[in-house]
């Protein structure tokens, strides 16, 4: 049977034991792409969901989470930073963005960091400000979430498709992938622009043996918090 729904993982680092930094569940049945925040937390492993691959959980530890798949495909960082460096695209900005950011794009914010911003309405990235906008996370002022990080992610992308960018040149370098369960490439050659993109926010924060993660909310629990956000907002527009 061909694959219908697969995964499409990013490591943070170029080495198979490093954690991913970027999960998507491609559908083929909805048309929809799913980003599925790094901080998630998984039962299956009791770490983030971003644990999952190196220890050779991802597509369960998903399925448990209410995203199966019948395959995935892993990409070192190696592959997109040798991608990357060919691309050039324009994305939307809709309001100022500032980000605390490591000295290089490959070192850790820890051990140094610089300013990064990007300022409406577009913005044309390459080089290390394309690294920036898909992996700054740390707001300057104002609420910092993953769930930020991977809308931005999703705007880039569906830039990408709509210049019809040559995604096949990942894959050049076959020690810099892996494929797990079912081949997910024939799913992965259907996405174009015209399919869905969205971010999985039903979501709440939890911090669990000294650890800030992300929690599955229930419906019942993600309908009231924004219930709560929409009445908070009407009452902040009548002060």
């Amino acid at each position: 049977m061909s694959a219908t729904a697969v995964c499409v993982a990013i490591l943070d680092e170029d080495s198979w034991t490093s954690r991913t930094d970027v999960l998507v569940v491609v559908d083929a049945a909805r048309r929809r792409l799913t980003w599925v925040p790094r901080d998630l937390w998984s039962s299956r492993i009791g770490l983030r969901i971003n644990h999952a691959f190196a220890g050779g959980h991802l597509l369960p530890a998903l399925a448990d989470l209410g995203f199966p798949c019948d395959g995935a495909i892993c990409l070192r960082r190696g592959a997109t930073v040798a991608w990357l460096a060919d691309i050039e695209v324009e994305v939307p900005v809709p309001k100022p963005l500032d980000f605390w950011y490591p000295l290089e794009p490959m070192s850790r914010i820890q051990d140094g960091r610089k300013q990064v911003s990007f300022r409406p309405p577009r913005e044309r990235l390459s080089g290390e400000r394309l690294h920036q906008w898909v992996g700054a996370r740390h707001s300057v002022s104002g609420p910092s979430s993953d769930l930020y990080r991977c809308a931005r992610q999703g705007d880039l992308l569906f830039e990408l498709l709509r210049q019809k960018a040559d995604f096949a040149a990942l894959l050049r370098d076959s020690q810099l992938y892996r494929i797990q369960g079912s081949d997910p490439l024939a799913v992965l050659a259907q996405a174009d622009e015209t399919w869905t993109m969205r971010v999985f926010d039903r979501v709440h924060d939890q911090t669990i043996e000294g650890a800030k993660v992300l929690r599955k909310s229930s419906w019942l629990r993600h309908s009231l918090g924004r219930l709560r956000a929409f009445v908070s907002r009407l009452l902040k527009g009548t002060d």
